[in-house]
C-alpha cells in the first residue's frame, strides 16, 4: 500500500519499484544463462515477506531461499509456482512440512538423508533436495562426509538430488573469494555424470564459482543487493550498483535550548559543551536505532545534517540542531535515505555504527510502520 508517513513518529517507506528494477538489472550484469534465487530471511531484511516475495514473483526471480521452515512456508503461502528452499538444517519432526508444502530442503548431513529417506518411504512419496557443498577451510560438512552423503543421495529411490548449494556467509561458509572444495566438485561431476534436467548449484555473491565444472548450471543467490546494499570489493558483483529501497523516517518532538554544563540522553550520559540548541526525535532503540548511536550517528532534516548525542533512549534520540536557522516540532528527520538533496545511504549508517546492513536492516521493529511504494 502507499500512504502519507508525516505523521507516525517513525516509519519505513519501502519502495518496490526499485527493488524489481534492481533484479533487472541484476539479470543484465551477469550472464544470460544464470538463474536467480532471491534471498528473503528474516521477513525480507525487515521489509516485509509477502510484499517483497509478490513483487519478485511478478519481477521474474526464479525461487527463493529462506533459512527455516516456517519462512518457506510463508513464502509457499503467497505462491505456489516458485521453488522455494531452506538453507539450514532441518530439525527431526519437521520432514512432514517439507512434503506437504514442496518445500526443498538443503541437506548437511548423513542424519538428514536417513530421516527424509524414512518419511518418504513411509508415505510412497520423492522429494527433490539440495546437497552443501562442501568447502576449504572450516568447511560443514568435511569433504570425505560430503562424498559418503552424495553416495548415500544418489543411491537413493526416493530423494532426487536436483542442487548442490555452496554457502554463503556464516558457519560452513567460505571466506570472501575462497574456492569451493575443487577436490569433491570433480568427485561429484565424475560420479554423476551428464543428467537431465542439469544439476546446478547455488551461490552467493561473495564466492568464487570459477571451479564449478561446467555441467553443472550456476544459479545467484541474491540477497541485500536486491534490497539495495553495495556488493563488496571481493564480490561477483562488483561494479553493480543497485538503487536504495528503503528510507527510514522519524518526527522531530521537541525542541528545546539548553546552557552549557547541561546533560542529555538516556541516563544523562553526555554533557554539553556550550549553549545548545536540542532536538528530539520519535524515535529510539525500541524502533530499532542502537542504544549507543550518540556521538556516531547524524540525521537529515531539511536537507542538513544534525548530529545525535548522548545514549539513545527506547523512544527517543536527541540530536544537535545549534546550527539550524529553522526547525519546528514535526519536521521529519530521516535516519537513513534522501532529504532535499542530501542523502544518508545505508552503507553509511552501518559503517559509523559498526554494524553489518543485515543488522540494521531486521532490527528495525514491527511497531515502526511500512509504507510501500507501489507504483512508477
Amino acid at each position: 500500500m502507499e500512504g502519507s508517513s508525516t505523521h507516525l513518529r517513525c516509519s519505513v517507506r519501502i519502495d518496490l519499484c526499485a527493488l524489481e528494477r534492481n533484479l533487472g538489472k541484476l539479470k543484465f550484469f551477469l550472464p544470460k544463462s544464470r538463474g536467480y534465487i532471491a534471498l528473503v530471511s528474516a521477513d525480507a531484511f525487515g521489509y516485509g515477506m509477502e510484499a517483497a516475495v509478490v513483487r519478485l514473483m511478478l519481477s521474474g526471480a526464479d525461487g527463493f531461499a529462506v533459512t527455516n521452515i516456517r519462512e518457506a512456508i510463508g513464502v509457499r503461502e503467497v505462491g505456489s509456482g516458485w521453488k522455494v528452499i531452506v538453507l539450514s538444517s532441518s530439525l527431526p519432526g519437521e520432514e512432514y512440512l517439507y512434503f506437504e508444502n514442496n518445500i526443498t530442503p538443503v541437506i548437511v548431513s548423513a542424519e538428514e538423508i536417513d530421516r527424509f529417506e524414512k518419511f518418504a518411504e513411509q508415505t510412497g512419496r520423492t522429494i527433490a533436495v539440495h546437497m552443501r557443498l562442501p568447502v576449504n577451510g572450516n568447511s560443514l560438512p568435511s569433504t570425505p562426509e560430503a562424498k559418503i552423503m552424495l553416495e548415500k543421495l544418489l543411491a537413493s529411490p526416493r530423494l532426487r538430488l536436483e542442487a548442490f548449494c555452496l554457502p554463503g556467509t556464516g558457519t560452513g561458509a567460505p571466506a570472501e573469494g575462497e574456492d569451493p572444495d575443487s577436490e569433491f566438485l570433480k568427485f561429484a561431476a565424475e560420479k554423476i555424470g551428464p543428467t537431465s534436467p542439469r544439476i546446478y548449484v547455488h551461490h552467493s555473491d561473495v564466492c568464487r564459482i570459477d571451479k564449478i565444472p561446467p555441467q553443472f548450471d550456476k544459479t545467484l543467490r541474491a540477497g541485500l543487493v536486491l534490497f539495495g546494499m553495495k556488493p563488496s570489493e571481493k564480490s561477483i558483483l562488483r561494479g553493480f550498483e543497485p538503487e536504495h529501497v528503503l528510507t527510514f523516517r522519524t518526527s522531530v518532538s521537541h525542541i528545546k535550548n539548553l546552557p552549557k554544563g547541561a546533560t542529555v540522553g538516556y541516563s544523562r550520559t553526555y554533557t554539553l559543551q556550550k549553549d545548545s540548541k536540542i532536538a528530539l526525535l520519535s524515535v529510539g532503540y525500541g524502533d530499532g536505532v542502537p542504544r549507543e548511536s550518540g556521538q556516531k550517528m547524524d540525521v537529515l532534516i531539511r536537507g542538513k545534517r544534525a548530529p545525535v548525542i548522548g545514549r539513545v533512549s527506547m523512544d527517543q534520540a536527541a540530536i544537535d540542531v545549534s546550527d539550524f536557522d529553522e526547525i519546528e516540532i514535526g519536521d521529519e528527520a530521516v535516519i537513513v535515505g534522501e532529504c532535499d538533496g542530501a542523502s544518508i545511504s545505508i552503507e553509511e549508517y552501518c559503517s559509523r555504527l559498526s554494524i553489518t546492513p543485515a543488522q540494521a536492516l531486521t532490527s528495525i521493529t514491527k511497531r515502526v510502520a511500512r509504507f510501500y511504494k507501489t507504483l512508477y
